[in-house]
């Protein structure tokens, strides 16, 4: 019996030592049980993932989620090219004006029973100059929407007016107009026909946009219950900070080396991108706004376009106010014009737009420059104006008769200067880079400008 068991036993033994030659190595559970299934095992078993042989499949999945994305971005990016190619001819088909062909817009014509005169109240001759091809691109005989444009003569320089009348006897369309008393008396005189629209502009305009005009007589006609309605005037003391933060303005800086290239037409281009980029030197946190020119005739330069260098340039002393360092600062003009050139240049004008949903803006009876303005003779009529034409045009004949003053910003010109800014805005390159421009763009070939001698 003994025998017996003890040879069951080695049996047993023997059994369990060849069972135990089948037991999985992997994992703790196999090791303490026996297999008994002899079945082949599938490939996705529990085993494959403890080697870590799936990893080589996530760089597949991944290799090929990549390849399908790319495949349908290079078709998404032909069906654009295709569609910018097709916009491209539809474009070349349709000729606009010759001047900032994108930002212009159609503003319809100019209505037939309706007389526009344009007055300038003029006195510089070295302004009127440029301003003169602005005036004859809109004379209605050009296909504008001036009937007649009128010099209001307010200089007392006899070269000054010696060359205002040879301009108007060579110009069809042009009027000289003598005048006596302050400028209340002026309007009264002059500007007071009651079925008469006037646009009265200062003799310092150095650029008027192609819609400007247009623009502002519709929306004086379109709004019956205004006083009056303005351009958006580059170089106003309110501009200033409505432009900062419309996002129109650009750093720039003015040059603080002499420049090594001599005096050639290319350096008074009126075009940014043909300027040197602002030279790596420390750059002040803020700028001196009580500093001058360095030198006659210099440049300002650009700086990268961003938050940290727009806070180092004049714009940072901006504040909405009618009067105080907008109409002293020279600097803040400086870069007013330069940014005004960027945003021709890079076609971003509508940088300088606010107001409601077409871009009229409502004064509140508060004061804004009176630089370039529409308004009719009728209002001129029922308006009390003294000498100070300004405060009791923007403000106090609104208030008194409850009409407002509206802001067309899409209706931009710029101002050269206001007085306490001339002498040092006349030694920087704007006034030529103006020119430059409107040579190119505005002029017409026989009407090509050159600049005046040095006090002139």
């Amino acid at each position: 019996m003994m025998e017996e068991n003890s040879s069951l036993m080695n049996s047993f033994d023997e059994e369990l030592v060849h069972n135990e030659t089948e037991i999985s190595p992997m994992d703790d559970v196999e090791k303490a049980r026996p297999s008994i299934n002899t079945r082949p095992r599938r490939w996705i078993h529990s085993r494959i993932f403890q080697r870590n042989t799936l990893l080589w499949a996530l760089p597949l999945i991944l290799g090929i989620s990549i390849l399908f994305y790319t495949w349908d971005t290079l078709a998404l990016s032909q069906r654009a090219l295709r569609m910018l190619s097709a916009k491209q001819q539809e474009d070349e088909s349709y000729s606009e004006p010759i001047h900032e062909q994108n930002t212009t817009e159609k503003i319809g014509v100019k209505p037939s029973d309706v007389t526009v005169i344009g007055v300038v109240f003029f006195g510089r001759r070295q302004y009127v100059d440029i301003l003169d091809c602005y005036l004859q691109r809109n004379l209605a005989l050009n296909g504008g929407y001036l009937n007649e444009v009128h010099f209001l003569s307010h200089s007392s320089k006899r070269e000054d007016i010696d060359w205002v009348q040879s301009l108007i006897n060579r110009t069809a369309g042009y009027k000289y107009v003598e005048t006596e008393g302050h400028y209340g008396t002026v309007w009264k005189q002059h500007a007071s026909d009651p079925n008469t629209l006037y646009i009265k502009m200062d003799d310092d305009i150095t650029y008027i946009h192609d819609n400007a005009i247009p623009r502002m007589v519709h929306t004086l006609i379109d709004h019956p219950e205004s006083y009056a309605v303005s351009a958006n005037v580059i170089n106003s003391p309110e501009g200033h900070w409505l432009h900062y933060h419309t996002n129109a303005i650009v750093p720039y800086l003015p040059e603080p080396h002499e420049p090594d290239l001599p005096l050639t037409p290319e350096l008074t281009s009126w075009r940014p991108s043909k300027l040197p980029e602002y030279p790596q030197v420390p750059i002040p946190d803020h700028f001196d706004m009580k500093k001058g020119p360095s030198r006659d005739h210099h440049r300002w330069l650009p700086l990268d376009r961003n938050s940290k260098n727009l806070h180092k340039t004049p714009i940072h002393a901006a504040a909405y106010e009618w009067q105080g360092i907008g109409v002293t600062s020279w600097s803040l003009a400086a870069q007013q014009h330069a940014s005004l050139l960027s945003n021709i240049e890079a076609d971003t004008l509508n940088r300088y737009y606010f107001g409601d949903e077409i871009g009229v803006w409502n004064m509140q009876n508060y004061r804004y420059s009176i630089n370039f303005l529409a308004l009719w003779g009728s209002t001129v009529r029922a308006s009390e104006i003294s000498a100070r034409d300004e405060l009791d045009i923007a403000v106090k004949n609104p208030e008194r008769l409850g009409r407002p003053l509206l802001v067309d910003s899409h209706a931009l010109v710029a101002h050269f200067s206001f007085g306490p800014q001339q002498e040092h805005l006349l030694k920087t390159d704007f006034l030529d880079r103006y020119r430059s421009y409107a040579n190119e763009m505005v002029c017409r070939p026989e009407n090509q400008k050159v600049p005046f001698q040095t006090g002139s």
